[in-house]
This record gives structure tokens, C-alpha cells and sequence, in this order.
């Protein structure tokens, strides 16, 4: 996999999950503030890998690589900011959205947010830097891997996890 895109965000994170792993979920339904909201939530979705995601700290244009595997020592030196998931993917496919998306539950996503990956678990790498205006989300790189496992990942962090650093 070697996908580019780039997605333009309102709200202050990117989510990822697998329509499939998902369709518990009532359409149209408030899953940003029923299931996604408190820490306690969070932790526990990004625990179970059913729906996983990142705060980029602000709204913004993100480019967004796609890639198999792990990233190599020189992507994790260009990119040390870096986040560590985990996802079950059912279906086929891994959808990724605006995190404000979830507030009216919908998996009729536009095709460029769609992945085509065979089911499984997967170790997601997310890694970016600060891009060169000092801005965050002003056209920022993240690449974001995908590596099979066998088992549902060990994912131990609480609440979602944070791309970015203050300054």
C-alpha cells in the first residue's frame, strides 16, 4: 500500500475504524458524544480496536500517507512525533474521518477516505513533525503504517493519543 491524500479537518483529531468491526453503531446516531467523548470511552474503544484515532491539536489540511509495515529508522528520525494503535479491520476496508464526523454516525464516506486492507488485526505507526510554517495543521505531513499481527494489539494508553507538541 502506497496511498496519498489529503484530508481537510474542523475539528481537533482524525479517527480510523472499520465499518464493518462497527455496524453496532445506530446511523445518524451522536457516537462523538454517547461512546467517544469522556477519556474512559476513548481508552476503552482504542483498547478494543474497534475505532481508533489521534487529537492533531487543531483543524488544518493533512497529508496523509498510507503504507504497510513499520516505519524505518530514517522516517522515525524526519517524523519523531509518533503514536502507537491498534485496529481490527472487518470488511475489507478502514475508513478515516474528521473526528467530528462521528457526531452524526454515517459510513457512507467519500471513496478517497477508504482504504481497500485485508481483514485482520493491525499495529498502527502514526508519525509527523511540525510543519515548516510552525503551524500545526497547515498542510502537515503524517504517514500512517500498517502492520499485520496475529493477535488483537496490546494497546495500554488512556484517552487518544496526542500528535502534536506544544511549543
Amino acid at each position: 500500500m502506497d496511498y496519498k491524500v489529503t484530508l481537510s479537518i474542523d475539528g481537533m483529531g482524525i479517527v480510523f475504524f472499520s465499518a464493518k468491526t462497527m455496524e453496532y453503531v445506530d446511523n445518524n446516531s451522536d457516537f462523538l458524544n454517547n461512546e467517544f467523548n469522556s477519556s474512559d470511552d476513548i481508552t476503552r474503544h482504542i483498547q478494543q480496536c474497534d475505532i481508533t484515532g489521534f487529537c492533531t491539536g487543531s483543524s488544518g489540511d493533512f497529508n496523509l500517507h498510507f503504507f504497510n509495515g513499520y516505519p524505518n529508522e530514517d522516517i522515525l528520525k524526519k517524523f519523531p512525533i509518533t503514536a502507537k494503535l491498534g485496529l481490527d479491520v472487518r470488511g475489507g476496508a478502514v475508513q478515516f474521518c474528521d473526528m467530528f464526523w462521528l457526531s452524526r454516525w454515517n459510513t457512507n464516506f467519500p471513496q478517497e477516505q477508504i482504504i481497500q486492507i485485508e481483514d485482520g488485526y493491525y499495529n498502527m505507526t502514526v508519525c509527523t513533525c511540525r510543519p515548516n510554517s510552525g503551524d500545526w495543521g497547515d498542510n502537515q505531513t503524517i504517514y500512517i503504517y500498517f502492520e499485520k499481527t496475529d493477535e488483537l494489539p496490546n494497546i495500554t494508553r488512556k484517552g487518544i493519543p496526542y500528535l502534536y507538541r506544544e511549543l
